[in-house]
């Protein structure tokens, strides 16, 4: 063959392919190749913009409060401070003096956030300087101190990064805020001696904070921060073009994720919500009939948006229901909450119940790469960026970027037969219901080995990894935080015959999954993510404040106790007891048998709460999936506990 016959062979083998894979569906393929494709991203968001203040004409003899307290916010501020009582002569209210307000939540603002908001009042400040911003979650925070600011009338400026700039305008956006005006920070703080740090402050920071309180708000920089926002209705059909003209449309739009799509069109849409129960302007995130907007961008999402990313991804009809339970999952504050952190959590997604059987989600060895976990993986991500307003280097700030989110679901019957309860029967529900559980995990596939069938030296295995996987690598922040455990069948038939429930299991773990202080301070000593500790306090002291159970910036006291040195670490700790620190908490983690029978291994992802909602069925759903090959739901049902 020649190269015009194989490019010729080539076409003729994919023009029978996309003809095969098409049969099923033909009446909903465009006619030459013109798709006329629907938009993912809902409309607007459901929180109602502010008209802000005026900015200040000047800064001669105002009150300014400098609040906040990441990334050595205290060098930075007090140059700032010194600077404006010299030049204007300003009544500062300085960090502590007045306090905090937190993450700012428009809909329901926090005690803390109400109790700063009249502080400020009382005191008679003028405007606000909130920082610093150098990591995703601390940007949330300190973003909020200058919003609280800005929605009773107080002009505001938060210092960041430059590369967290982006983030601080947009969770103001996304809050109701139209601008958010910024001093930016070049470089990062956290490499910068203080030296440095008091320089930039004085030389770059200064004249962006003046300029920021003193400039007014132009419509130029509205525009520019709410950008392309969309104003189309649900089915408007958005662009015409062939398939590589849609993939550009989207791409330029920032509606895809860098992958190849599916085009969207609305007769396809119309197909996928009858597998949904829903009609088309259906809100699907509702609590006692009050729509619940999807963070960060606070979106109200129809059923509509969500067949839209569901065909994006690549899923088939039949995973709408399961689309529609991830989708309720993305409204829950316990499962978004630290997703804007530069340490790149992962979202993941559990499938417990007939449906996962049904549909054949897999659980065996390798089962986050089965075809259809993997597609509705990739829904997920679509759904973090198109449903909820997740964009990467704007308010998803991971330094070294993610993974794709990932499914799988549970070895029901494996459970059972040990005795052990299902992860969602021990989350209350009914062993016969369908449930979604939506998590993140700071790590991945790097299981642990267990090379013994006695479940106590297991039991320690486990609990040594979950001493050493803790939240930001080293454990810097909260070492108690919640995790999520997946057991092989093999694995958890040693553990079965020593601890007769998940939750005996659990509580072994709890007793055993100590830390050494000692080993927790050095880890926040020196690798904490804000400020530098050791500028303002000794190794010992920390140690004993930590001891004492001081908090430590925002997290809640360690958990200490003087006992036996972990098993581990007996033949090295020349000492009968000594200080350790609780890593982890009841009822924290998820414990999933999964991941099939070829091995005895144990996979534990640190990372942030979960949230589980019921699968819901439209009217005859056994009649619509038997046209696709299934089998009834009530043929996967299981007897047990």
């Amino acid at each position: 063959m020649n190269a015009k016959q194989i490019k010729t062979y080539l076409g003729a083998a994919f023009a029978v392919f996309c003809a095969v894979a098409c049969a099923a569906d033909r009446s909903l393929e465009p006619v030459k190749n013109e798709f006329k494709i629907v938009s993912p991203v809902p409309t607007g968001s459901t929180v109602e913009m502010i008209t802000q203040a005026p900015r200040l004409d000047t800064l001669r003899g105002k009150t300014i409060a400098l609040v906040g307290g990441s990334f050595s916010a205290s060098v930075t501020h007090a140059v700032i401070r010194d600077m404006l009582v010299e030049e204007f002569g300003c009544n500062i209210y300085f960090m502590e003096e007045i306090g905090k307000g937190g993450s700012y939540n428009p809909i329901n603002p926090s005690a803390q956030t109400k109790e700063f908001q009249q502080r400020l009042i009382e005191c008679g400040v003028d405007a606000v300087i909130s920082g610093n911003c150098g990591c995703g979650i601390c940007t949330v925070k300190e973003t909020g101190n200058g919003l609280a600011a800005e929605v009773i009338g107080i002009p505001a400026v938060v210092v960041g990064a430059e590369s967290f700039i982006a983030q601080i305008e947009s969770t103001g956006y996304n809050r109701g805020v139209p601008v958010v005006r910024t001093a930016a920070y070049p470089g990062a703080f956290a490499s910068d001696d203080t030296a440095t740090q008091q320089y930039k402050a004085r030389f770059i920071l200064y004249n962006q904070i003046v300029t920021g309180l003193t400039t007014q708000i132009q419509q130029s920089e509205i525009d520019r921060i709410a950008g392309a926002a969309s104003s189309a209705r649900y089915n408007d059909v958005i662009f015409t073009g062939s398939f590589q003209r849609v993939q550009e449309f989207y791409r330029v739009n920032e509606m895809a994720d860098g992958l190849p799509v599916v085009p969207p069109t609305n007769e396809k849409v119309e197909y996928y919500l009858s597998y949904s129960g829903y009609t088309a302007e259906d809100y699907v995130c509702e609590r006692n009939g009050e729509v619940l907007p999807v963070p960060p961008a606070n979106r109200a999402v129809m059923a509509y948006q969500v067949a839209v990313n569901a065909i994006m991804a690549g899923c088939p009809p039949e995973h709408m229901p399961l689309c529609i339970a991830i989708t309720r999952c993305l409204a829950n504050g316990d499962f978004y909450k630290p997703l804007a952190s530069t340490h790149a959590w992962t979202p993941y997604v559990l499938v417990n119940g007939p449906i996962a059987r049904q549909l054949g989600l897999a659980s065996g060895n390798g089962m986050v790469n089965a075809r259809a976990n993997k597609r509705l993986g990739r829904f997920v991500s679509l759904a973090f960026l198109n449903l909820a307003g997740y964009k990467i280097k704007e308010n998803r700030m991971g330094t070294f970027g993610y993974m794709m989110p990932f499914v799988f679901a549970e070895d029901e019957a494996a459970c059972l037969e040990l005795g052990w309860s299902p992860y969602h029967v021990a989350k209350g529900f009914a062993l016969g219901e369908s449930v979604v559980t939506c998590g993140s995990t700071m790590t991945w596939g790097n299981p642990v080995a267990i090379g013994t069938t006695d479940p106590e030296k297991a039991m320690q295995l486990l609990a040594w990894d979950i001493t050493e996987k803790q939240q930001n690598a080293l454990g810097n922040t909260n070492p108690r935080v919640p995790r999520m455990m997946m057991l092989t069948k093999p694995a958890a038939t040693v553990l079965a015959s020593g601890y007769g429930t998940k939750a005996a299991f659990e509580s072994a773990l709890i007793d055993a999954a100590s830390r050494p202080l000692w080993m927790r301070t050095y880890a926040h000593y020196w690798a904490n993510t804000g400020s530098k500790i050791h500028l303002n306090r000794t190794f010992d002291e920390y140690y004993a404040a930590l001891k004492d159970g001081e908090e430590t910036e925002n997290v809640e006291a360690d958990i200490v106790a003087d006992e036996a040195p972990p098993p581990w670490l007996s033949s090295i700790v020349p000492f009968a007891s000594i200080d350790c620190v609780r890593t982890m908490d009841p009822g924290h983690t998820g414990i999933v048998i999964t991941g099939g029978d070829s091995a005895a291994t144990a996979q534990i992802m640190p990372g942030g709460d979960c949230a589980s909602y019921k699968v819901t069925f439209p009217a005859g759903w056994d009649g619509l999936v038997q046209g696709l090959g299934y089998t009834p739901i009530a043929n996967h049902g299981l007897t047990g506990n």
